[in-house]
C-alpha cells in the first residue's frame, strides 16, 4: 500500500515538474517576445518608411517595385534568410499619372475632387465639354439608340445622384462582445466562398461589364467619363478599371468624382443649366514585367526533422494608387515583418521553417499569391503536390490594422483547439475568439483552394471601410500604433507556437 502511495507521489510530483517547465518555458518565450515587441518596436516607424517615401503599389507599377526592393532590404535587415523575388505576371501592365485635374467652369467655377481609375487614358492636352448624364449602360441596345451622334465632345457623367450617407452613424467601430460571441457559436459556415477558379472566373466577368459602354462612347467622341458611389462626407471610392493586361483595353480617361460633385452636377441637369467640365490627365503606360514580383523571406527552422516543414504567412503588398495604401494593406505587411524581427531579436528558435510572403497583384486576381500556388503547389487542375503537404498553416492579415481579436477557421473545426492554446496566453487580458465561419476576398482563399490550413485573423474594423479602403485617406494617419504593437505580438506568439508545435495544424476533411 505504501509502495503504491510512492508511486502515485512520484507520478504526480514528476507531471507537476513537467507541466511546470513547460509553463515556465512558454512564460520566457512570451516576456521576451512582448518585451520587444512592445518596448522596442518599429512596426509604426516601418509603415511611416513604406508609405510616406514608397507611396502608393500599383500593380505593374514602377512605384510598386521601388516599394518591393525597400521591403526585401528590411526582410534581411530582420534577419530573414533567402531574401527573393518571384514574378507573378509577365504582361501585367504598368501605368503612373503624371498630372490630373477635374475643374467644374460653368455656371461658376469649382475644382471637382476627383481621381482617376487605374489604367485609363489620358486626354490630349486640357479638353473642355458640356456635361451629358447617362444613368446607366445595363441596355447597350436602347443606349446606343438614344445617344448615337450626340455625345462628340461631351464629358459624360455615369449614374443617378447617389444618396448622402448620415454622418451621425460612427465610422470608427470595434467588435462588440455580443458581436464576437454570436460569430463564435455559429455551427456552420455563414460566408460563401467559392474555390478559387471560380472565383476569378466570376471576378474576370464583372471585371470588363463596362467594356462595351466604354468603348461606345469613345467612339462617339465623348471626351472623358466621369462615375461617383456614395460615401462618407467628400470621400472618393477609387480603385481600377482593372484592365491590368497588356491585351486588356485601354479606356478613355474614366474618374471617380465626390458624391456630393456629381449630385450637384445632375441636380443642374435637372434645372437644365449645362455644365461645363474642363480636364487634363497625363498617365503614362509601360510593359516591365520585372516589376511583377512577390517578396519572400525566411527563417530557417532549427530542428533537423521540422525544419522541412513551413509556416507560411503572407498579405498583399500592392495597393491602389490614391492613398498610400497603408491600411490595405502595407501596415500589416509591416506588422507582419515585425512579428519575425522580434522572433530574430528574442533569440528565440522556431522548430519549423517560417516563410513570410508579400503578394502582389492580389487587387487583380489573387494574381501573386495564385501564381506562388501554382508554381509551388500545382495547377489549379491537379492535385496538390508534396510540397503543399509540408505547410502546416497559412496566416494572412489582410483586414486593415484594427486589432486582432480571433481568428476564422474558414470551416476547418479540427483546427479550433489549436487557436484556442495559442491565444489561452493572452486571455488574461482579454478573450479571443474563433469563428468557424469564412472570411472572402483576400489570399488565404487561394492556398484554401489546396488544403492548406488557411486562416484570416478578425481583426477591429476601425474606420476601414468608410475612410481608408480603396481611398485617398488610406493613409497612415488610419493606422494606430497601439494596435499594430499589439498585433505584431499575438502574431509573433502564434507563429512561434505552430512552428514549434509537435504536431502540424489539422486539415480540414474534402468532400
Amino acid at each position: 500500500m505504501k509502495m503504491k502511495i510512492i508511486l502515485i507521489a512520484t507520478l504526480f510530483c514528476s507531471s507537476f515538474i513537467d507541466s511546470q517547465a513547460q509553463y515556465n518555458t512558454e512564460h520566457l518565450t512570451l516576456s521576451k517576445i512582448k518585451n520587444i515587441g512592445y518596448q522596442q518596436s518599429k512596426v509604426k516607424q516601418l509603415t511611416y518608411e513604406m508609405t510616406d517615401v514608397y507611396g502608393q503599389r500599383l500593380t505593374g507599377s514602377r512605384e510598386y517595385f521601388a516599394a518591393a526592393k525597400w521591403a526585401a532590404t528590411k526582410m534581411k535587415e530582420a534577419g530573414l534568410t533567402n531574401v527573393h523575388f518571384e514574378n507573378y505576371c509577365t504582361d501585367c501592365r504598368g501605368w503612373t499619372v503624371k498630372n490630373s485635374n477635374v475643374e467644374l467652369q460653368s455656371p461658376n467655377y469649382m475644382h471637382i475632387g476627383a481621381y482617376p481609375l487605374a489604367f485609363t487614358k489620358g486626354t490630349k492636352g486640357i479638353v473642355e465639354g458640356d456635361v451629358l448624364n447617362i444613368e446607366s449602360f445595363a441596355d447597350m441596345n436602347f443606349l446606343k439608340q438614344q445617344f448615337a451622334g450626340k455625345l462628340k465632345d461631351k464629358i459624360i457623367l455615369l449614374g443617378k445622384e447617389p444618396p448622402q450617407k448620415s454622418l451621425a452613424d460612427s465610422v470608427f467601430k470595434r467588435f462588440t462582445k455580443a458581436q464576437l460571441e454570436d460569430m463564435q457559436e455559429l455551427v456552420v459556415t455563414k460566408t460563401k466562398v467559392y474555390p478559387m477558379p471560380k472565383q476569378i472566373e466570376i471576378y474576370q466577368t464583372e471585371y470588363f461589364e463596362d467594356n462595351a459602354f466604354l468603348q461606345f462612347v469613345e467612339n462617339e467622341g465623348a471626351l472623358a467619363v466621369l462615375k461617383t458611389s456614395s460615401s462618407v462626407a467628400g470621400n472618393v471610392n477609387v480603385a481600377g478599371t482593372f484592365y491590368y493586361k497588356e491585351s486588356d483595353p485601354k479606356p478613355l480617361p474614366y474618374f471617380e468624382i465626390m458624391p456630393e460633385h456629381a449630385g450637384r452636377i445632375i441636380r443642374l441637369l435637372k434645372q437644365n443649366i449645362t455644365p461645363r467640365i474642363k480636364v487634363n490627365l497625363e498617365t503614362i503606360f509601360y510593359n516591365e514585367p520585372g516589376n511583377n514580383v512577390n517578396i519572400i523571406g525566411e527563417i530557417e527552422g532549427s530542428d533537423p526533422k521540422l525544419k522541412s516543414e513551413v509556416v507560411l504567412i503572407g498579405g498583399h503588398f500592392d495597393s491602389w494608387h490614391t492613398g498610400t495604401g497603408a491600411t490595405d494593406n502595407g501596415g500589416n505587411c509591416m506588422v507582419l515583418l515585425e512579428a519575425l524581427r522580434i522572433l530574430k531579436e528574442s533569440g528565440i528558435a522556431p522548430k519549423r521553417s517560417i516563410r513570410l510572403a508579400f503578394w502582389g497583384g492580389e487587387e487583380q486576381d489573387y494574381n501573386g499569391s495564385v501564381t506562388y500556388a501554382k508554381n509551388h503547389y500545382g495547377d489549379f487542375k491537379s492535385k496538390p503536390n508534396s510540397e503543399s503537404e509540408k505547410v502546416s498553416a497559412y496566416l494572412n492579415l489582410d483586414n486593415g490594422v484594427g486589432e486582432i481579436r480571433g481568428i476564422y477557421l474558414q470551416g476547418n473545426d479540427f483546427a479550433r483547439p489549436v487557436f484556442q492554446e495559442i491565444f489561452r496566453q493572452f486571455s488574461s487580458t482579454q478573450p479571443y475568439y474563433t469563428t468557424i465561419d469564412n472570411r472572402a476576398n483576400t489570399d488565404h482563399e487561394t492556398f484554401d483552394y489546396y488544403n492548406i490550413p488557411s486562416f484570416q485573423f478578425i481583426q477591429d474594423p476601425l474606420d476601414y471601410e468608410p475612410i481608408t479602403h480603396h481611398k485617398p485617406l488610406d493613409l497612415p494617419e488610419y493606422a494606430p500604433e497601439p494596435d499594430m504593437m499589439k498585433n505584431a505580438v499575438l502574431l509573433a506568439w502564434t507563429i512561434y507556437s505552430i512552428a514549434s508545435s509537435e504536431k502540424m495544424v489539422p486539415r480540414k476533411m474534402k468532400n
